[in-house]
C-alpha cells in the first residue's frame, strides 16, 4: 500500500484496499452478517468503500464515506475528488473480510483483512458518527 503524505497516504490505501475486492474473504456474501446493529452499520461503511471504490464513484466516497475532517485535509491537498481518483488508477484487486468491530459511542474501530495472495494484511479503520451515518476517518 501507498503511503505518501499522512492523509493522501491514507486515502490511497482506503481506496486500494477497497478497490475491486469483495466483502468476504471467500469472495462472495458480505462479512456484515455476522455483525448486529452499530457493528454491522460500521462493517456497512467498510463494504459501501469496497462497491464505490470498484465502481470508481469518487464523488460517494468523498461526500458519504469519509468523515469530514479526513476531506477536508483532503482539501488542502488538491481535492477529495482528485485524491480518490489517483488513488483508483493505482488501486489493485484485494478481497476484503471484516473480522471485527468495536463500537464506543460516536467512535468505532473496525479490524479489516485484505487478501492480497501472498501478501494479507490487517489493519485498523476508524469510524466516526456524522450526519447519522458511520463515515471513514482514518486507517492504521
Amino acid at each position: 500500500m501507498n503511503a505518501r503524505l499522512p492523509s493522501v497516504g491514507l486515502l490511497a490505501a482506503l481506496v486500494v484496499a477497497a478497490v475491486g475486492c469483495t466483502a468476504s474473504g471467500a469472495g462472495t456474501g458480505d462479512s456484515s452478517g455476522k455483525f448486529r446493529g452499530q457493528q454491522q452499520l460500521v462493517a456497512n461503511t467498510v463494504e459501501d468503500l469496497q462497491s464505490a471504490g470498484s465502481k470508481g464513484d469518487q464523488d460517494e466516497i468523498c461526500a458519504n464515506l469519509l468523515a469530514g475532517d479526513l476531506v477536508a485535509r483532503l482539501g488542502t491537498r488538491g481535492g477529495c475528488r482528485r485524491g480518490v481518483d489517483g488513488a483508483l488508477k493505482d488501486a489493485d484487486t484485494f478481497d476484503l473480510t471484516v473480522e471485527s468491530v468495536r463500537v464506543t459511542g460516536s467512535t468505532a474501530t473496525a479490524r479489516v483483512r485484505a487478501d492480497a495472495g501472498k501478501r494479507d494484511r490487517t489493519s485498523t479503520y476508524r469510524l466516526v458518527k456524522q450526519d447519522g451515518r458511520w463515515k471513514i476517518a482514518s486507517l492504521g
